[in-house]
């Protein structure tokens, strides 16, 4: 059968347990196996047997009582033991065994049947512990009985539960999770609080578990616009009102936001919260809304709208173009914008200005150039005008690269190019006048005279090519310097570091009533113009000139129409104190047309009809007026172009100072007419580079090249090429002039001179510059052009005058004496002449030859001793070749007819005493012939001479022949493999084994081979002493211990190490039996130990006696199973006996061991004994085991003697555990000693604790006595004590009370006590506090700035360290360029010594010559001019470091500045600090600014380690400097060009360098003019004293005598004026050295000032630290 059970009314049954006899056959697959766990289902056989078959019980527990539950709720628990029906299947019946007789006539079943006589159930309703009683349950199936006191299944429930088993809690009452009631706590349910506005709730363990368990109801269905888990929340755009409380129905109202401006769409703050500060009905504008509503946008922006994500969008008024405090209109946005500003947000400028937000002021004017832009409009951002072309610059201001403006006198018109006008002079008849063009830069003149013409640019010279060598002036034309015969033309030379007063080439002299005509045609622009006119008076009378302008064809424009006609003349005076005359009366002019300009030149007044004086004229110039350009400058600009005199000092020639306005309108004007600026078109030979001055267009020429476009040569000097153009150099007392031919540079020569630059005599002079003829006695033509002395002398003569014969001639060419040949003995012109030369004896008259080396004889027809010859027989004289190997002075040391050598020295021999002699050797032609050094027993007998010891040898390296098996140069050793050398035989071998040798090399004197390891003999065919075996095929080491043998150490044969007394082992390394194991020292034991080894040894026989004896036995033991195992123990035993005796030591433990295994062997045998017939089978066995017995009593008798022996052998040992033990016992005395130091100071702390106690007591008596005082306070003293702390005046609530009190606390819950106004103690320590934070945060700040000091002073040090390395750089780059200009000088001379003695030969052909000059004219400069622009710039930039000094000064007064300043910072910080209290907060923050201050004195001191540094580099900089200009001034010295340009170079001195050079070049002009017009003026002082005597002076003459006497004057102070200023600029240095000498005091008062500001900041925290006053 089985037991099931329902829980749900009979709808699921599940089994309880299965009941069977036989489980496996009526329940397959249910375990009978005893149940693990509480739940498992089994099958039970206990009550299911046959018996008894009546009255049977089965009883079923559903929880067993041998499991152990824990908690009966769980859910496993509960499913077990709840259950609605329970159902009782019998499934199987039991029989008699009837049913196996077979079938019937009816079923046997039949009279069996089952039978329930009781059943019991035990059990109560299950209401989770939230009932005491149960009630029927309604409605269930109508088969179930009701009986009396029956228990029904529905729960009568309490706890606000509800459920048939109380298995939830009621509707409205799920505050907290349902749970079933344990013991007293009934876990009732608890009801939903919904503040009145829901019925209906549920519970939630996620919001419970959020809450920490205190609520998990959930209201549901929230009324009156409530919302949340308790309805205590207002609805979404509800607010709560703060008058009513949430349980009121009206307590949420609606929000009044806009949504438009709001977030969320009108969500408001649903409370007032303090703590987030939020406030209920509040609206949640948008970020860029604001007002009650969010109806409004914020101040700077416009435009709410819905859409918008914050709101209203940002007017985005641009800060640089709006107003500052002004906002944007909120509907359009539109900004209110500055001035010049426009747009939306004013982003932009208006047409005509730029710059909005790059600069503080707005929009700046776009302020482009009225002549370089195409109007007034410019970028927006970066302010960029628009330019003409080749214009560049934000205002259109600047030329681009190769290109300028040009200047104001650019239309020149040279009077070189004029043609001349005839008035009264002849020249008119003669040369017909044909007007010339101006042409461009790169031409200058056309006409060309006969001697004197100009090509291309260049003055060319034109001579006769043929001219006589002695007369210099036949083939020289006269060279008249005019530009053709019509013109008077004056060639002025420029003088080096002077500027130039005219242009051109030079000046045209006119004379009175003549005059010149000019042609223009390259006018750019219609306009109006000036004519100026350059002129400079040949004396002191003015001039008139009358212009007329004549155009080649009529007017077109209109505008030239109107204006005034200067086709009549017009006059402009030319007063000679004067350079320039300008023609108020303005012309106008048009593009394309050609102009003729023609001027008459007339005397104011004419004293002299007679005298006609003349004028010399520069070039005429055409003004442009800026007031005739349409839209260029306005009145102003007029009034400044006429207030600054820009016209005359445009027009004025040279360096001159144009002031920035003028410049300014220029370069506009410029840009207008031409339309842009123009090409430099510098010439690429004559100009540096492509670029020119950007107003004026000059390019920047190379040496001695002129001309705007650097396109010509300057006067003086010629070759115009790529190296610019070369001086003439022409000399000054060998030319005429210091001209030269421009093409070639050929000076006009005086004559007898010659040269290119004049510097030479003629052929057949010399004595240059006062040529002389050549004195050569008229033997020769040509001399020396500077010594006289002659060049090929005729007729056999030499000498620098051709004054002595030649050698091998004699006699006497001063006295026009033929020289005659020297007859020596025949003419040197024969092969018989054996001599130098000759002379003729005065007394004999007879001839004296000086012969050659190896001759003799009055006529040099001998030899000499040491030569062999017949010079008589038309021989000659040689030397014996004997190779210096005899005495020349023997005469019979060689052969005289053969030269064979006959007594050679220096041990040689042979005809030439080539050889050394036999028995030597080296080198007969050395002298080192030396003696053969053979060694006898090694050299070949047959090589050496009996009896003298003299063996022969190679003759060359002296290698003597040696015996087989010898070597050496002297046969001195044997060969490699030999040895034993014997006198005739030589050396026998060494014989060496090859295979046990280490090589076949033996020694040369034993003959003993080198052995390898193991072998030994001569030979190495030995065994060596260590080793054995046979040596022929291998020896083998012997391994021999070397401490455990003896000598030798193993026997060859065998190998068998010989050990020594007490060693053993096969290698001898061990200590024998006997002796101590102590290897090596093997000492011997004690005798006692042998007698104890016999014993052992002996026992040891008996014992393998006896085992022999029990291996018989083993044989017998089939015959005698019992005793097998009796035997086996008995084996056993005597193992471990067998064993004992092999230990050195027993002890008595082990003898006592082994007494009573012999008492257990004697037990065994007398057991063996009774058992039958065992004596039978051991008859012998009887008397073994008591020979054992005896030999163990004897064992234990010898192992007694042995303990007593092995203990005295410890007493050694044990003496010296006992040493140890008494050292350790001092020990531990010593330590006790110290415990009891240690006793005392453990009653000191026990004193010390007991006085601690009783300070405590003091303490708790103390504060009870001020806990008595604080119990008497009164509400006064609070208040007062209050008052002072917090600085509350009177008894206020907390809410109102300013100040607080000590109670009180803020909305935050924060502590209110102080605030400001309040003076009590607490907020007094809270404001000292934070000022001295502050004055931390000063401190800190001044550390900061000092860190900074600190990092400008190491910015200042390198680059004071930059400076004196460019210093130095620089002054080495002097030196170097000192040497350079030395050296290049050096070979500059001597290339021009060279040159000379060249060209002053008169057989130099025409065509070398002409290749040497190509060649000179060639040579380049080894300092090309870029690299002397690069010298400039490099003297340049040393002077601007040299005025940096100035800003470094600057630099350092900034650093006081700001140190002054934190000074005054430090006096502030110390006046807010003596405010302060001393509160223990303050000391503290005192202590960090101690340690603040002590980095602060640590910078300081880094500090002034740094200006000190500084103060040092600072006096280098001035010596270096000083040093520098030392260095400078020697080198402008000896470069006076070099100089000159860096002075000019100098912006800050051009004015005055103007006027000075103008003074200085005045000044020169009046002295060179004074020896030219000296004859003159005293022709007129002539003339004036007759006028003087006739009427008088005139007055005229008078005015101008006084302004002449005036000008001087002016000129005179001037000048002191000048070279005072100029001593000033030189003494710039020193007052700059001077200035570091004052900045380096200052530095030292800043240091004296920083540390008074250390010391103060020490004393002030000294006092706060000590809280004093």
């Amino acid at each position: 059968m089985l037991v099931e059970r329902s829980a749900d009314y009979g709808q699921t049954w599940k089994v309880y347990r299965y009941f069977a006899q036989d489980c496996a056959t009526s329940f397959p697959g249910i375990t009978s196996k005893p149940t693990k766990d509480i739940g498992d289902v089994i099958c039970d056989s206990r009550y299911s047997d046959i018996e008894p078959s009546a009255e049977g019980e089965v009883i079923f527990k559903a929880l067993d009582p041998s499991f152990e539950i824990e908690n009966p709720y769980v859910p496993y628990i509960q499913e077990l033991i709840t259950f609605t029906n329970l159902r009782i299947n019998f499934t199987k019946l039991h029989t008699l065994g009837d049913t196996l007789l077979g079938q019937k006539y009816h079923n046997p079943l039949e009279k069996y049947y089952y039978a329930l006589y009781e059943m019991v159930v035990r059990g109560s309703c299950f209401c989770n512990g939230h009932a005491s009683s149960c009630g029927p349950v309604p409605n269930v199936r109508g088969d179930v009985f009701h009986q009396p006191g029956m228990v029904h299944g529905s729960c009568l429930c309490e706890h606000n539960t509800d459920g048939l088993s109380c298995e939830r809690c009621k509707d409205f009452y799920n505050d907290a999770p349902w749970r079933p009631a344990e013991g007293s706590l009934e876990n009732a349910c608890q009801k939903c609080e919904c503040n009145g506005h829901s019925e209906s709730c549920h519970f939630d363990m996620a919001v419970y578990l959020s809450n920490n368990g205190v609520s998990g109801g959930v209201c549901e269905d929230c009324q009156h616009n409530t919302e949340g888990q308790h309805c205590d929340q207002c609805k979404l755009f509800f607010y709560r009102d703060p008058q009513k409380a949430i349980s009121d129905p009206q307590a949420c109202i609606p929000c009044d936001c806009d949504p438009e401006g709001t977030m969320y769409n009108g969500l408001c703050e649903d409370h007032t919260d303090p703590v987030l500060g939020t406030i209920a009905g509040q609206c949640r504008c948008k970020e860029n809304v604001e007002g009650v509503r969010c109806d409004k946008c914020k101040p700077n922006y416009y435009g709410m709208s819905g859409s918008d994500p914050l709101g209203c969008q940002s007017c985005d008024c641009n800060p640089s173009g709006s107003l500052t405090f002004s906002v944007c209109n909120p509907v359009t946005g539109e900004c209110l914008c500055q001035q010049f500003a426009t747009g939306q947000h004013c982003e932009e400028c208006i047409q005509g200005y730029w710059g909005l937000g790059s600069n503080l002021y707005g929009c700046s004017p776009c302020d482009c150039d009225i002549g370089g832009a195409y109007n007034n409009l410019c970028a927006s951002t970066s302010g960029q005008c628009e330019c003409l072309p080749n214009i560049v610059g934000r205002q259109c201001t600047k030329p681009a690269s190769g290109h300028f403006f040009l200047p104001l006198d650019y239309y020149i018109y040279e009077a070189e190019d004029a043609a001349p006008l005839p008035g009264s002079s002849l020249l008119a008849s003669v040369y017909k006048i044909q007007p010339t063009a101006m042409p461009w830069c790169d031409v200058y003149f056309r006409q060309k005279g006969y001697d004197f013409t100009m090509e291309n640019g260049n003055i060319v010279l034109n001579r006769s090519k043929k001219r006589s060598i002695r007369k210099a002036t036949a083939g020289q034309s006269a060279v008249l310097l005019n530009r053709n015969s019509a013109l008077d033309i004056v060639i002025r030379e420029s003088i080096p570091g002077k500027p130039m007063t005219w242009s051109g080439p030079g000046f045209v002299r006119v004379q009175s009533g003549t005059g010149l005509r000019f042609m223009i045609n390259n006018i750019p622009f219609l306009m109006d113009f000036n004519i100026i006119i350059r002129y400079e008076p040949e004396s002191l009378d003015d001039w008139i000139a009358s212009i007329v302008v004549k155009p080649s064809a009529p007017v077109g424009s209109e505008h030239c129409r109107s204006e005034a006609s200067l086709q009549e003349p017009h006059s402009l005076a030319l007063p000679s104190t004067v350079r320039i005359g300008l023609l108020t009366t303005p012309v106008c002019l048009e593009p394309g047309r050609e102009y003729f300009v023609e001027v008459y030149f007339s005397e104011s007044f004419t004293s002299d009809s007679k005298t006609r004086s003349s004028i010399l004229v520069d070039s005429l110039g055409l003004i442009p007026r800026i007031s005739s350009v349409e839209n260029l400058c306005d009145q102003n600009d007029l009034k400044e172009y006429q207030h600054y005199h820009c016209i005359e000092i445009a027009s004025e020639i040279g360096p001159h100072i144009l002031p920035e306005a003028c410049a300014m309108l220029i370069a506009s004007l410029s840009a207008r007419i031409h339309n842009g600026a123009v090409p430099c078109r510098c010439h690429p030979q004559g100009s540096v580079d492509t670029n020119c001055e950007k107003l004026g267009g000059q390019c920047q020429c190379k040496p001695n090249v002129i001309g705007r476009c650097c396109d010509k040569c300057s006067a003086g000097s010629h070759s115009f090429g790529p190296q610019g153009c070369l001086l003439c150099d022409c000399h000054p007392q060998g030319s005429v002039s210091a001209l030269c031919d421009q093409v070639t540079g050929q000076c006009l020569c005086r004559p007898e001179v010659d040269g290119q630059q004049c510097s030479r005599c003629l052929a057949g002079y010399f004595g240059f510059p006062h040529c002389r003829p050549c004195p050569c006695n008229g033997f020769a033509e040509l001399c020396d052009s500077q010594t006289g002395a002659c060049l090929d002398c005729r007729d056999f003569t030499t000498g620098d005058s051709c004054e002595r014969c030649i050698d091998g001639y004699y006699g006497n060419p001063l006295k026009r004496e033929p020289c005659r040949p020297c007859m020596c003995p025949d003419p040197p012109t024969s092969r018989r002449y054996f001599a130098h030369s000759c002379y003729q004896d005065h007394w004999t008259m007879q001839l004296v030859c000086n012969c050659f080396e190896g001759y003799s004889g009055s006529q040099c027809d001998d030899c000499l001793g040491g030569f062999y010859g017949n010079p008589k027989a038309a021989g000659q004289c040689l030397p014996c070749s004997c190779n210096n190997n005899i005495d020349e002075d023997d005469p019979f040391s060689c052969n005289k007819d053969t030269g064979e050598c006959l007594k050679c020295l220096h041990n040689t021999h042979g005809p030439n005493c080539q050889y050394c002699k036999p028995g030597y050797f080296g080198s007969a032609l050395l002298k080192n012939c030396k003696r053969c050094d053979c060694n006898l027993l090694g050299t070949d007998p047959a090589k050496c001479v009996s009896g003298e010891g003299l063996c022969m040898c190679d003759q060359s390296t002296g290698a003597c022949s040696c015996l087989p098996h010898v070597i050496g140069s002297k046969c001195d050793q044997c060969a490699p493999g030999y040895w034993n050398m014997t006198q005739g035989i030589g050396c026998h071998s060494c014989d060496c084994n090859p295979k046990h040798s280490q090589n076949s090399l033996c020694d040369q004197v034993t003959g003993q081979c080198s052995c390898k390891l193991g072998y030994t003999g001569r030979h190495c065919d030995v065994c060596d002493e260590n080793s054995f075996g046979d040596p022929q095929i291998h020896c083998i080491s012997c391994k021999c211990n070397k401490e455990g043998t003896l000598k030798p150490e193993c026997d060859k044969e065998t190998g068998a190490c010989y050990c020594r007394v007490g060693v053993t082992g096969q290698f001898c390394d061990q200590c024998a039996r006997g002796y101590d194991q102590d290897f090596p020292s093997c000492a011997r034991c004690h005798i006692c130990f042998d007698q104890w080894d016999n014993v052992v040894t002996s026992l040891s026989h008996k014992i393998q006696t006896l085992m022999r004896f029990a291996a018989t036995l083993g044989d017998k033991a089939n015959t005698m199973p019992n005793c097998d195992m009796d035997l086996r123990g008995h084996e056993n035993t005597i193992s471990e006996i067998e064993r004992i005796l092999r230990s050195p030591i027993m002890s008595s433990e082990v003898l006592s061991d082994i007494k009573k295994d012999h008492e257990d062997i004697r037990q065994k045998v007398s057991q063996m004994y009774q058992q039958p017939d065992f004596l039978d089978h051991f008859p012998d066995l009887s008397g073994m085991i008591e020979d054992i017995r005896r030999d163990a009593d004897q064992l234990s008798e010898t192992l007694k003697k042995r303990s007593e022996l092995h203990h005295k052998m410890n007493y050694v040992h044990l003496q010296d555990l006992l040493k140890k033990i008494r050292n350790y016992y001092r020990i531990m005395l010593s330590a006790g000693e110290r415990i009891e130091g240690a006793k005392s100071v453990l009653t000191d702390g026990a004193k010390t604790q007991s006085s601690i106690l009783a300070m405590m007591e003091d303490l708790a008596t103390k504060g009870n006595i001020a806990l008595d005082q604080l119990k008497m306070f009164t509400t006064s003293d609070i208040e007062n004590l209050n008052e002072k702390i917090c600085g509350v005046s009177e008894n206020l609530p907390c809410v109102v009370a300013g100040c607080g009190g000590a109670l009180c606390q803020d909305q935050q819950g924060q502590k209110h006590c102080g605030g400001p106004g309040c003076n009590g103690a607490l907020p007094l320590s809270t404001n000292a506090i934070g000022n001295a934070s502050q004055v931390v945060i000063l401190l800190h700040n001044l550390t900061n700035q000092m860190q900074g000091f600190d990092n400008k002073i190491e910015s200042i040090r390198r680059m004071t360290e930059d400076t004196k390395k460019k210093t130095l750089q620089i002054n080495g780059d002097l030196e170097e360029s000192k040497n350079q200009i030395e050296m290049e000088g050096e070979n500059t001379k001597l290339l021009i010594k060279r040159l000379k003695n060249f060209l002053l030969e008169e057989s130099a052909p025409p065509d070398d010559i002409e290749t040497v000059a190509n060649y000179v004219l060639g040579i380049s400069l080894p300092v090309t001019p870029q690299e002397l622009t690069n010298m400039l710039n490099k003297f340049k930039s040393l002077m601007t470091q040299c005025d940096d000094s100035a800003t470094y000064v600057d630099e350092l007064n900034k650093h006081v500045e700001e140190v002054q300043n934190l000074l005054e910072k430090a006096q502030k910080a110390e006046n807010v600090t003596k405010a302060l209290l001393t509160p223990d907060e303050l000391i503290r923050n005192l202590e960090e600014m101690e340690n603040i201050q002590g980095q602060t004195q640590d910078d300081l001191a880094k500090l002034n380690g740094k200006i000190e540094e500084t103060k040092t580099m600072i006096t280098e900089i001035g010596n270096q400097t000083k040093r520098t200009d030392t260095e400078l001034q020697n080198f402008s010295e000896k470069q006076s060009e070099l100089e000159d340009e860096i002075i000019s170079l100098n912006t800050k001195m051009q004015m005055n360098e103007k006027n000075i050079t103008n003074a200085g070049s005045e000044a020169m002009n009046q002295a060179t003019a004074t020896n030219k017009d000296f004859a003159d003026l005293k022709k007129e002082y002539v003339n004036l004293q007759e006028k003087l005597k006739t009427k008088g002076l005139p007055l005229t003459t008078l005015e101008k005598m006084n302004q002449l006497r005036r000008e001087a004057e002016d000129l005179a102070k001037e000048t002191e004026e000048k070279i005072k200023r100029i001593a000033d600029l030189e003494k710039k240095i020193q007052d700059l050295n001077q200035i570091e000498q004052t900045k380096a005091g200052q530095l030292k008062q800043l240091e004296d000032q920083v540390i008074a500001i250390k010391n103060e900041i020490t004393e002030q925290s000294n006092k706060y630290a000590t809280c004093k006053s």
